[in-house]
């Protein structure tokens, strides 16, 4: 038996001749958190609803713990799922709702009511049993949701944006107990969301998809640090693109000849041929400004266009003499520089990553 609990195996859907799923393939582990991340549109849904049984492949195969569960109803494929809209029964109380699944199971009235009580206590929502869902808040609605699917207890949770309909804050703040709850209980969950933020703090791992495919799977940690496309590079975080063409290649490092001819040193991605069009992209935390003359290698020179104050952090974009805008992102405490002031940047070769532009094109 593997330790997967979730096989997805070149699963495709298709609606006419549009396809909304194009051959997607992830495993999600054992007690493992793993988010679909995507924009809205790119299949991340259709994807975990097709794996909840809610609709039909059009082929690939789907499986749970090690059973092929492809077309089996979603009764049938012991998953606990979590809508974007809670889904609650607005005439039963909280314990009503969360007993509701049990009680379609014939389970004993005891069991029932200890079940309740226990995923009531797990979510912090002890003593709201006789509330209606209309008397609770966002939050608290979202956590009758999730209490409902594990008083069925799932061997997977799978939750579909969740956090969606929650003011800023209060998302934060679910977040961190959904965290918690997650790392307490070792539940294996699939979640979809198209905040990054979101995936990136609460995933093991994050799928990137985009117009049905899989852009990349990684830990958080690498999809940021060394994004495998632009589309992954700008989706996650933002960062700047300088356009070039690759030159001096030794390995993994390689030089990037600008239009204005100015060559940097950088870090491929991957291997890459002297010649090669190339976009070489920089987060913005990386772009360090100075006021001061500076010399050496990969110092870049402009002028301030544009500062932006947001309490903690300070944000410039920087018109360099090539052209090209850079934004940087420096703490507040290391002062402030006003707009059309001359700045001088220098790139180290490990904070400045290189992508073939074949596998640049931003969709």
């Amino acid at each position: 038996m593997s330790d997967n609990a979730i096989q997805v195996l070149e699963v495709m859907k298709r609606y006419g001749a549009a396809t909304a799923v194009d051959h997607v393939s992830f495993n999600v582990a054992q007690g493992e958190f793993v988010s679909l991340l995507g924009p809205s549109g790119c299949g991340k849904t259709t994807t975990l609803r097709m794996i909840a049984g809610f609709i039909a492949p059009t082929g690939g195969a789907l499986r749970v713990h090690d059973r092929d569960v492809t077309h089996l109803p979603p009764n049938k494929r012991d998953l606990g799922f979590v809508f974007q809209n809670y889904a609650l029964w607005p005439h039963m109380t909280v314990a009503e709702n969360v007993g509701f699944g049990l009680k379609l199971r014939k389970k004993s009235r005891a069991f029932i009511r200890d079940k309740i009580a226990e995923s009531l206590s797990v979510t912090g929502l002890s003593g709201y049993e006789d509330r209606l869902p209309r008397q609770l808040s966002g939050g608290q609605q979202q956590r009758v949701a999730l209490a409902r699917a594990l008083a069925l207890e799932p061997q997977v949770l799978l939750m579909d944006e969740p956090l969606s309909n929650l003011d800023r804050a209060l998302r934060v703040t679910m977040r961190r107990e959904l965290k918690e709850l997650q790392a307490r209980m070792k539940m294996t969950t699939l979640y979809v969301t198209h905040d990054q933020e979101e995936a990136l703090s609460l995933s093991n791992r994050v799928v990137i998809m985009n117009k049905g495919r899989v852009e990349q799977i990684a830990a958080p940690y690498e999809l940021y640090e060394n994004p495998a496309t632009s589309f992954v590079a700008d989706f996650v975080g933002v960062t700047n693109f300088l356009e070039g063409v690759a030159s001096g290649v030794d390995g993994r490092a390689i030089g990037v000849k600008l239009s204005s001819g100015q060559v940097l040193r950088a870090i491929a991605k991957e291997t890459v041929t002297s010649g090669t069009e190339v976009r070489a992209l920089i987060r913005p935390e990386r772009v360090t400004l100075m006021t001061a003359s500076i010399e050496g290698e990969n110092v870049l020179t402009g002028r301030v266009i544009l500062s932006e104050y947001f309490g903690a952090v300070l944000r410039y974009s920087v018109r360099l003499d090539s052209g090209d805008v850079l934004r940087s992102e420096v703490h507040n405490f290391d002062g402030f520089i006003e707009d059309g002031a001359k700045v001088w940047i220098r790139v180290l070769p490990e904070h400045l990553r290189v992508i073939p532009q074949e596998t640049a094109v931003l969709t």
